[in-house]
């Protein structure tokens, strides 16, 4: 893998696709991974129940997480796995974050959602909020396990969200976004027009760190949703919050001259590295 990421890689995405995530924030693209890396990312995290405890919230085991009440995630695999590694370094992902971003991208995050039959939505909110990365903002890239639906919980996007500031909550209120959980953004501001984003098995999309977005509930019997991501920013950025930490560049290298995010960003309330 390490010389599949130093070659030289043609992004996979069309001018329609670029130009959708400069408008509207984000863009579905096809084919970074292929249906065996697909099929092995699955097979390791099916794996990763049983052995992977350390990494899920709160320490606890996956047996122990109701997923009607709480995200079913890993955090963080990359740290305790070469290959989640190598799946967050991905040269065709890395291919296409350079195109958006201009600029080769830095890798600080991985996580991989269960989302079992029955588990419960995520309220809409904007990632860079928990990064706080700084003078730019983040990026996702959301690689679809199994093909995400408005039946198992698909991501809603409010496009053109992320030209808008960083939202600071309300503390004082406690909103629901069409009764799918807790929004994070309250209160929620009524211009922005959520939209259901389908993901094709084997697809990536990718959205920026100010764009809303959250999730439905799984309301399946027998579907899970499950989603590798990884989260990453724009080799100019100074800062990310330390919970991201150590950055690693695109060969896997650790840089160091990015700062530990300090103070809450813009909310100025001490959140960070809590996603």
């Amino acid at each position: 893998m390490k010389d599949m990421i130093t070659s030289t890689h043609e992004a996979k995405i069309s001018e329609r696709q670029a130009e959708q995530f400069r408008q509207d924030g984000y863009c579905v693209v096809d084919g970074l991974f292929s249906m065996s890396e697909i099929d092995e990312i699955q097979e390791f995290f099916e794996e990763f129940k049983t052995r992977g405890e350390k990494v899920y919230d709160d320490g606890l085991t996956y047996e122990e997480i109701d997923p009607a009440k709480r995200q079913v995630r890993a955090m963080h695999p990359h740290r305790y796995s070469k290959k989640a590694q190598d799946w967050l370094l991905h040269p065709e992902v890395a291919a296409v974050l350079k195109r958006l971003l201009g600029r080769p991208a830095l890798a600080v995050q991985t996580m991989y959602y269960f989302k079992p039959p029955g588990a419960k939505g995520q309220g809409m909110h904007q990632d860079n909020f928990y990064l706080v990365s700084s003078p730019t903002t983040c990026i996702a890239a959301w690689t679809a396990i199994d093909a995400a639906t408005t039946d198992n919980g698909c991501l809603y996007v409010s496009p053109g969200s992320h030209r808008r500031d960083i939202f600071c909550p309300d503390k004082t209120k406690n909103e629901t976004w069409l009764a799918y959980g807790d929004s994070h953004i309250n209160p929620f501001p009524r211009d922005l027009k959520p939209v259901p984003v389908e993901v094709p098995r084997g697809s990536t999309l990718f959205f920026g760190g100010n764009l809303v977005h959250g999730s439905g509930p799984n309301r399946t019997l027998d579907r899970s949703r499950r989603t590798f991501i990884g989260h990453y920013i724009d080799e100019v950025s100074e800062a990310v919050g330390q919970h991201y930490h150590p950055v690693l560049d695109m060969n896997g290298q650790v840089v160091s001259r990015v700062a530990k995010a300090t103070g809450g960003g813009p909310c100025g309330d001490g959140v960070s590295g809590i996603h």
